[in-house]
């Protein structure tokens, strides 16, 4: 489904103005001496950052940075609805109003803009608010504020990376008045120093909460692994790859180029069932079809390297 069908028709444009906005609203000649200087400290800070128990201050920094109450380090997957996140100040992971977010998290304004940017993929994103896409009658009349949002007067995210149908992001939130233009063009400044930190960190373990489509504590890499990561990942842990070797041996014969049919009768299985195998693989590799699994495990294993 695209995208953009999720997007009312009347909001369409704003959210495509907000995907194509040009270089300069990323705002470096809006930002005064004082504020640039801001920018340099904060990105000073997050180049000698390596380790994945930095991240709460990475949040506590850009919050300050620009002027916002509180900070979110997000991980979603568009496909499946599944959030994970990084929640500062931490005492915002004990709220009671999270579990009411888990039931509309679908719904928030800005997945459909964030989408269109990932799908679209921009290099530099411009970051956009609720503001942005809502009045402050529309975002008090949502469903998400009434559930999950009361006392946010707006929200400001801006995406990290964007890979298969999972997107990375910080988010912003302000509890009094809406996020400024020089606001925004703080976030801008410091984004591309953000998406750098985050990688660096790369698949470190931390803890965090999965706010969607249930809530709970989880420990996981908030960085969107490069493939090999996840290759790598899928071979050498039970829990999050492939749990048996039938799966990895199908896949072995998918790469030589066999159909459903011609495994089964090699394997003495039904094709119904290789193809049972062959779902489960690609939902364990967050894959859509055997072409990218082949290649995703292939870039890990050698057995399933086809040349």
């Amino acid at each position: 489904m695209d995208q953009r069908a999720a997007v009312p028709r009347a909001n369409r444009i704003v959210h495509e103005r907000v995907v194509r906005q040009p270089s300069q609203t990323n705002g470096r000649l809006d930002l005064r001496s004082s504020e640039l200087r801001a920018v340099l400290d904060f990105t000073e800070r997050l180049l000698a950052i390596t380790d994945a128990t930095a991240v709460p201050s990475i949040l506590e920094g850009v919050a300050s940075l620009v002027g916002a109450d509180s900070s979110t380090l997000m991980r979603i997957n568009l496909r499946t609805g599944q959030e994970e996140a990084v929640l500062w100040p931490a005492a915002r992971a004990d709220s009671a109003v999270l579990k009411q977010y888990a039931a509309v998290s679908r719904m928030h304004p800005l997945r459909p803009s964030l989408a269109v940017q990932a799908r679209a993929g921009v290099r530099r994103p411009a970051p956009i608010r609720i503001s942005d896409v809502l009045t402050r009658r529309q975002w008090r009349a949502s469903a998400l504020y009434a559930a999950s949002h009361r006392g946010i007067d707006d929200q400001m995210c801006v995406l990290l990376a964007a890979r298969q149908h999972t997107i990375q992001l910080v988010v912003v939130s302000r509890h009094h008045g809406f996020f400024t233009r020089r606001q925004v063009a703080l976030l801008a400044a410091a984004q591309g120093h953000l998406a750098a930190a985050v990688q660096r960190i790369g698949q470190q373990r931390l803890p965090a909460l999965q706010v969607a489509p249930t809530v709970r504590r989880v420990l996981v890499p908030m960085a969107i692994p490069r493939e090999a990561d996840v290759a790598a990942s899928c071979l050498h842990d039970g829990s999050a790859g492939l749990p048996t070797g039938r799966q990895r041996q199908i896949l072995a014969l998918v790469a030589q180029g066999l159909t459903d049919a011609q495994i089964g009768r090699r394997l003495g299985l039904s094709s119904a069932t290789v193809s049972k195998h062959l779902t489960r693989s690609y939902a364990r590799l967050g894959v859509p079809n055997r072409a990218a699994a082949v290649r995703l495990m292939g870039s890990a294993d050698p057995v399933l390297r086809t040349g």
